[in-house]
């Protein structure tokens, strides 16, 4: 399985206490709150991920944010994290794996938020 679902559901508590652990201002778009934009990162926590079960660390390699709309406090997410390329390559360590993902986030139909996040196993990885 390389699709997984997830529905995340946003409080402005949730934004808050988000927005000070990463030292971002409070922001609002017509009285509502606004998320800060690398919250998306935070989502991956609600997902079991059995192609990331393995017994070597991962490294973060890359991360990519492309925003149609702000996600606010009150929304109702429907988020997609999919695996889309597998890319090994040799590395001063031995192999290194790359996995990219891509998260979509969607609200009541409506296109919000998609990241793309790069993952790498070093020794290999699936």
């Amino acid at each position: 399985m390389t699709k997984l679902h997830q529905r995340v559901q946003l409080s402005a508590e949730w934004i808050s206490a988000y927005a000070k652990s990463i030292g971002a201002p409070m922001q609002t778009l017509n009285g509502v709150l606004i998320a800060p934009a690398t919250m998306p990162v935070i989502f991956w926590k609600g997902f079991d991920i059995p192609w990331l079960h393995m017994n070597k660390p991962l490294i973060h390699g890359s991360q990519r944010f492309s925003y149609e709309a702000p996600i606010t406090a009150d929304m109702t997410l429907d988020c997609e994290l999919s695996l889309t390329k597998i890319e090994k390559k040799a590395g001063k360590q031995g192999e290194l794996t790359f996995y990219t993902h891509s998260l979509v986030c969607k609200c009541e139909g409506e296109h919000i938020v998609t990241a793309e996040t790069v993952l790498i196993a070093v020794g290999g990885g699936i």
